[in-house]
């Protein structure tokens, strides 16, 4: 018995050395077959745009096709949940936002998933200003003067968002919270028809992602107030942040990143983070990017995972703060 004992227990060690060479090969193969970037919102959209511009790239720089996947619903939960549950071997990837990352897990109750804890951070690609921009037929030019309105005229003023729990809500909740103002939320089916609303005047005020307001700014048909980002972007140079117009801690970025579901490889994460940082940094890929007002990043993992964490709980606290709810 002794014998037969030590023969298995031999004939295991030698399996196991005969397969860890074949692991470690199938992992420096990566990628042998199409990858997936999964994306929670419409194609079309500028999460969408972003996610493409970038995977292109990276199809070069990986030698494999990449394709999006585009699973919007539920606050981009569904996306999220489909990477969570899929196989952890880089094939499958998750395009994150602070609605996807932050918000939404803290709004949606019983997920079938801990978004902490079921996606592993691969790179933040952008950063994207948010704008908060009023119709011009409102008599105001500044952020004070706009914060004065709303005080002198509680509750008769409207903002328009693309719908409850989006990252534009949760901002201008903040807004209300911070200023101790009292702004109607009428919310919309998306982000197009919201901002169509503020241009016919009712609702009167929106925050919006800088590209999709952009073109109207600038030709007279929305007043731009203030940016949220740290600081004034290049495109609208005359337009103070939130931080200039009183507000110290109003800063929050539309970002931009990929996730990969957790226990994918670190070897493989480190690939896919190679990819997406150089193709982020790529000089044809900054001058697409910087069209759209986003601002190259190309993080570590470990950055990113900060940023998860950090948005993850701003945002859970203003919900509760706030009862924002989903209806």
């Amino acid at each position: 018995m002794r014998l037969l004992t030590v023969s298995i227990s031999g004939l295991a060690a030698a399996l196991v050395s005969l397969m860890s060479p074949l692991a470690a090969q199938a992992q420096d193969a990566f990628p042998s077959k199409t990858i997936t970037v999964t994306v929670g919102f419409p194609p079309g959209g500028n999460t969408d745009v972003i996610a493409r511009i970038v995977s292109e790239r990276m199809e070069g720089i990986l030698g494999q096709r990449i394709v999006i996947d585009n699973k919007a619903g539920a606050g981009s939960t569904i996306a999220a949940g489909q990477v969570a549950r899929a196989t952890p071997d880089g094939y499958t990837l998750l395009t994150g936002s602070p609605s996807t990352n932050a918000i939404a897990p803290n709004l949606y109750t019983n997920l079938p998933y801990d978004s902490l804890k079921a996606l592993a951070p691969i790179s933040l690609l952008v950063n994207g200003p948010a704008v908060l921009v009023v119709n011009p037929n409102l008599p105001v030019s500044n952020v004070q003067e706009l914060i004065a309105l709303y005080k002198k005229e509680p509750g008769k003023h409207n903002y328009a968002t693309g719908g409850n729990g989006t990252h534009a809500h949760l901002i201008c909740e903040w807004l209300m919270d911070v200023t101790g103002t009292d702004i109607v939320h009428v919310p919309f089916r998306g982000g197009g028809p919201a901002l169509q609303a503020v241009l016919a005047g009712e609702p009167s005020m929106i925050v919006d992602n800088l590209p999709t307001a952009l073109p109207h700014i600038q030709a007279g048909r929305l007043k731009a107030l203030a940016v949220f980002s740290a600081k004034r972007v290049s495109v609208l140079p005359d337009v103070p942040t939130m931080v200039e117009s009183g507000y110290k801690d109003m800063v929050t970025d539309s970002w931009t990143a990929f996730y990969a579901p957790a226990a994918t490889p670190p070897e493989i994460v480190a690939k896919l983070n190679a990819a997406a940082v150089a193709a982020v940094r790529d000089p044809a890929t900054v001058e697409k990017l910087t069209k759209l007002s986003a601002v190259p990043v190309g993080s570590t993992p470990a950055e990113l995972e900060a940023l998860t964490k950090l948005e993850y709980q701003r945002w859970g606290d203003l919900i509760r703060r706030r009862k924002v709810a989903v209806n």
